[in-house]
C-alpha cells in the first residue's frame, strides 16, 4: 500500500470540512513541524485526502508506520487495530482523527488573531488517545552500600561493601528483595563556616565547603582575576600548573574579611604570590599587574576573540600572534581565507547546516559576529525560565511527561546568565533515543532555534564514556535560540538529553561551577575509586552506578550534600 493516496476534495457534508476564511494568511503556524504521522485509511473514506493535506499544511509528514511518531485511526477496536498495525500496535501512540482537525482549527484561530508573540499550542493529546503506545519503563535498581566516613569526617579509602545489583526492567521486587535494599543515610546539607573558623581548618576541596555566589572578599578576588585570565591565554598549554594554582587559591571562600596576605597563606593552596597581591590590594585598593593587563590592547583583543563560539584561549592567542589578527573582522577574514569551498558553494548548503547542524567554523564565526551585540547581553532569570518552558512545550509534542532542570549559573543563584543550560529526560528508559534530534529540528523548523552550532550523540553501547568529542557521552545540541515574538534577542542555549537513569548525574555535572566539578571528579576518583562523568563508574571493576537524585550521589560518595547555591567556587 502506498504511504498516502492522492488528495481528494471533501463533500460539503463532511464532518471534517474546515473552510479557511479568505482573510487568513496562506501560511499557518507549523504546529506539526517535524512530527511524522501514519494514517490508517480504514473508515476515513473521503476524509483521507483532506487529512493528508492538513498534515502537510501544518508542517508534518505522512510516513510508513515504522517511521512515524503517531498513528491516526478512525477505527478504535483493538482486534482491527492489531490487524492493521501488527507488531507496531503497542509501539506507537494511536490518536483519533479529531486531533488533526482540532490542531488545524487552532492554527486557523491563531492566524485570525494575528499575534506573533503568542504562538498557538498543540491541543492536549491525552483527549484523543485511542492507545497510548509503549509504557514508560523505569529502571529498578538497588542502592549500593555507601562509602564509609570516619567519626572525624575524614574519608576512608574504601570501596562499596556491596556491588549494585541490576534487575531486569520487568522484574518484580518481592518482599525479600525489599528487605535487602540499602536506603542511604543522609549526611546532612553543607552550610557555610562561621566567622570564628580558623583559616587552616577550611578544607582545600570545594566539595568539603560551601561557596556562596558572593563573599566578603569579592572585591579582592575580582582584582586578582585578570591575572588568571591573562595567563589562560599565555599559558594555554599549561593549565594544570600556574593557572590552576591561582584558580584554586581564589576558589577558597572564607566567612570574614581577610586582613593580610600572611593570614591568607593559612588557607590551603594560597601561596606567596597570591599573598603579595592581597597585601597590595589591601594597601592601595588595586593591583598594578591587573590594571596593566586590563589596559593592554593585546589582552582586550584576545578576550574579544575568545568571546566568539569555537575560539578558545589557545586559538585566540594563535590568531593574534601567528596570523596578526587585531579585530573581529580580521578573524572573519582569516577563517574565510582558509575555507576550501568558495563562498558561492558555501551559500548553497549554509542554510541547511544552520538549521540541521554541522555548521563550519567559518560560518559559526560569521554568524556569531553578526549577532554578537545580542549574544553578549546577559539573560535575566525570567527569560531563562521562559526559554525552558518553551523547550518543555516542544518536548511534549513528542513525549508527554518529560522533566527538565535549568542548570549552570541559573541553578547556582545568578540573577543573570551568559547562556542557558537545560538538562531534560523522558519518563522512561530508552525513550531519549532520537528525542534531542527531534526537538532541535522542530524548533529549527519553527524558527525558534536559528542556528544549530554543534551536536553530539551518545554511544548507545557505552553508557558512560568520555571522548574528545563527547566528554560525558550525552546527547547535546548547542544552539542559538530566539523566543517567538517581537523584541526578543538571540540567546545561547545548551540542550542536554539524559537517559532516564542518568538524569541526576547529568544535572550534577552541568550545574558547575568549574572548580567544584573539577574537585568532585578529583575526590570521586582519587579517594573513592569512581570516575565521575555525568555518572559514576568504578575504576577497578567498570561497574556503573546511577542513582535517582543528587543527594543519593553525594551520600554514596560519603559527602555532605552541597546545595547548588553553595557551589560557586570560581
Amino acid at each position: 500500500m502506498p504511504t498516502r493516496p492522492p488528495a481528494q476534495p471533501l463533500p460539503s457534508s463532511s464532518s471534517s470540512s474546515i473552510q479557511r476564511p479568505h482573510h487568513i494568511s496562506s501560511e499557518l503556524y507549523q504546529l506539526f513541524a517535524n512530527i511524522p504521522f501514519h494514517i490508517i485509511p480504514a473508515k476515513l473514506e473521503a476524509d483521507l485526502g483532506r487529512m493528508y493535506g492538513l498534515v502537510d499544511e501544518l508542517g508534518g509528514t505522512c510516513v510508513r508506520v515504522e517511521e512515524c511518531g503517531f498513528v491516526v485511526s478512525a477505527i478504535k477496536g483493538k482486534p482491527r487495530l492489531v490487524r492493521s498495525l501488527g507488531e507496531w500496535y503497542d509501539k506507537k501512540p494511536i490518536l483519533s482523527p479529531e486531533y488533526i482537525f482540532d490542531t488545524y482549527t487552532c492554527a486557523l484561530e491563531h492566524a485570525a488573531e494575528g499575534d506573533p508573540s503568542r504562538p498557538p499550542r498543540l491541543p492536549d493529546r491525552s483527549k484523543y488517545v485511542i492507545s497510548p503506545g509503549p509504557r514508560p519503563i523505569k529502571a529498578i535498581t538497588t542502592f549500593p552500600k555507601m562509602l564509609k566516613t570516619d567519626t572525624d569526617g575524614e574519608e576512608e579509602d574504601v570501596k562499596p561493601a556491596m556491588k549494585r545489583r541490576k534487575l531486569a526492567h520487568n522484574e518484580e521486587i518481592n518482599s525479600e528483595q525489599m528487605d535487602d535494599r540499602y536506603e542511604p543515610i543522609a549526611l546532612g546539607d553543607m552550610t557555610l563556616f562561621g566567622e570564628d573558623v580558623k583559616f587552616e581548618d577550611i578544607p582545600s576541596l570545594c566539595v568539603h565547603r560551601g561557596s556562596p555566589l558572593k563573599c566578603v572578599n569579592q572585591d579582592m578576588i575580582d582584582a586578582i582575576r585578570p591575572i588568571i585570565e591573562e595567563r589562560e591565554f599565555e599559558e594555554a598549554q599549561q593549565k594544570n600548573s600556574n593557572v590552576l594554582s591561582y584558580r584554586r587559591s581564589l576558589s577558597v571562600t572564607v566567612p570574614r574579611r581577610i586582613k593580610s596576605g600572611k593570614e591568607a597563606m593559612k588557607l590551603s593552596g594560597v601561596g606567596e604570590k597570591v599573598a603579595q597581591r592581597i597585601d597590595e590590594f589591601l594597601q592601595t585598593g588595586s593591583i598594578q599587574a591587573s590594571s596593566s593587563i586590563l589596559a593592554s590592547s593585546r589582552f582586550q583583543a584576545l578576550n574579544l576573540f575568545a568571546s566568539v563560539y569555537t575560539i578558545g584561549h589557545h586559538k585566540a592567542k594563535e590568531l593574534y600572534d601567528k596570523y596578526n589578527c587585531r579585530t573581529l573582522e580580521d578573524v572573519r577574514n582569516h577563517f574565510e581565507a582558509i575555507e576550501e569551498d568558495s563562498p558561492e558553494v558555501r551559500v548553497k548548503d549554509k542554510l541547511r547546516r544552520r538549521r540541521r547542524g554541522g555548521m563550519k567554523q567559518v560560518e559559526i564565526v560569521e554568524e556569531w559576529m553578526r549577532l554578537k551585540g545580542e549574544l553578549d547581553q546577559k539573560i535575566p532569570r525570567k527569560e531563562v525560565e521562559e526559554i525552558a518552558e518553551c523547550v518543555l512545550e516542544h518536548l511534549e509534542a513528542y513525549i508527554p511527561g518529560c522533566e527538565y532542570t535549568i542548570c549552570g549559573g541559573y541553578r547556582r543563584g545568578k540573577t543573570e546568565s551568559n547562556d542557558v543550560d537545560i538538562v531534560f529526560r523522558p519518563p522512561g528508559m530508552n525513550m531519549d533515543i532520537g528525542l534531542l534530534r527531534d526537538l532541535y529540528l522542530r524548533l529549527s523548523d519553527l524558527g525558534i532555534v536559528t542556528h544549530v552550532l554543534h551536536v553530539t550523540h551518545r554511544d548507545l553501547n557505552t553508557p558512560i564514556h568520555a571522548s574528545a568529542s563527547n566528554f560525558d557521552n550525552l546527547d547535546k545540541a548547542f544552539v542559538i535560540f530566539k523566543l517567538p515574538g517581537p523584541g526578543r534577542l538571540h540567546r545561547r542555549v545548551d540542550l542536554i538529553s539524559a537517559p532516564f537513569d542518568r538524569y541526576a548525574s547529568a544535572i550534577l555535572s552541568w550545574s558547575g561551577s568549574m572548580m567544584f566539578e573539577r574537585d568532585l571528579k578529583r575526590y570521586s576518583e582519587n579517594v573513592r575509586g569512581y570516575k565521575s562523568r555525568a555518572g559514576l563508574i568504578s575504576v577497578s571493576s567498570g561497574e556503573e552506578v546511577n542513582l535517582e537524585t543528587e543527594r543519593d550521589i553525594f551520600n554514596f560518595l560519603g559527602l555532605r550534600y552541597v546545595p547548588p547555591e553553595l557551589r560557586n567556587a570560581d
